[in-house]
C-alpha cells in the first residue's frame, strides 16, 4: 500500500474511535452525504471554503477519515475531541515535507510519530514513557528517546509500513489498500481549527 501513490502529496488519514457519523461530526461536518465511486472522482464534492472529509466505518467500532490539501485530522482540538473518555486515536498527514502521525489518548495529544523515521516525540519534546500507549508503541519498536533508533518493525525506512505498524499496534487494525476503496460518505467540514 503506497499511499503517496494512491492520494498524491497532501493527504491525512484519521483513525477514530467512533462510529462514522459521529466521527464526522466532531470533525465538523454537519450533515455527512453518500460519495459514490472512488477517491479518485470525487472532486465534485470537494468544492468551497473548508475541508472535505471522507469516511467509511471500520471493525471494531473505529472509523477512517481521509482528507487531500487539509489536515484537520491532526489538529489537536480534534484529536481531543476524538478521544474522550479514555478513547485512543491517531492521525498521519504528509504534506510535501512532512511525514507524521499525531497520537492522542483520553483528550490529550500525547505526541507525534515521525513516520521517515520511526521516532515518537511528546507534545513539548518530552515523551510521558510511563504512559500506556506510549509504552505500546515502545514495545513495538518506536524510539522515544533521544537517539532516534526505532527497532524490530519500527525499524523500516517505509512510510507506509510505520503507518500500518502504528494504528494496528493503537487499533488493532491492520490498514490495507482495500480499507481505502469505496464507498465513502462524507461532508465539508465547518470547524476552524
Amino acid at each position: 500500500m503506497d499511499l503517496d501513490e494512491m492520494f498524491g502529496e497532501g493527504w491525512c488519514v484519521t483513525l477514530a474511535p467512533y462510529p462514522l457519523t459521529e466521527t464526522l461530526q466532531r470533525m465538523g461536518v454537519a450533515d455527512p452525504v453518500p460519495c459514490p465511486g472512488d477517491l479518485d472522482h470525487t472532486a465534485e464534492f470537494r468544492r468551497g471554503d473548508g475541508a472535505f472529509v471522507f469516511g467509511r466505518d471500520m471493525p471494531g467500532d473505529w472509523a477512517l477519515t481521509i482528507e487531500f490539501d487539509s489536515w484537520n485530522g491532526c489538529e489537536h482540538d480534534v484529536l481531543r475531541a476524538l478521544t474522550v473518555d479514555g478513547r485512543t486515536a491517531i492521525s498521519a498527514y504528509r504534506d510535501p515535507d512532512t511525514r507524521t502521525a499525531t497520537i492522542a489518548h483520553d483528550g490529550a495529544v500525547l505526541g507525534c510519530l515521525d513516520l521517515s523515521g520511526g521516532y515518537f516525540e511528546g507534545p513539548s519534546g518530552n515523551v510521558d514513557t510511563a504512559h500506556p500507549v506510549v509504552r505500546l508503541l515502545t514495545a513495538a519498536g518506536f524510539d522515544s528517546s533521544d537517539a532516534c533508533e526505532p527497532t524490530g518493525e519500527a525499524a523500516t525506512e517505509e512510510l507506509d509500513g510505520c503507518l500500518v505498524l502504528a494504528v494496528r499496534v493503537l487499533t488493532g487494525i491492520t490498514l490495507t489498500a482495500a480499507d481505502f476503496a469505496p464507498p465513502w460518505s462524507g461532508g465539508l467540514s465547518r470547524a476552524t481549527y
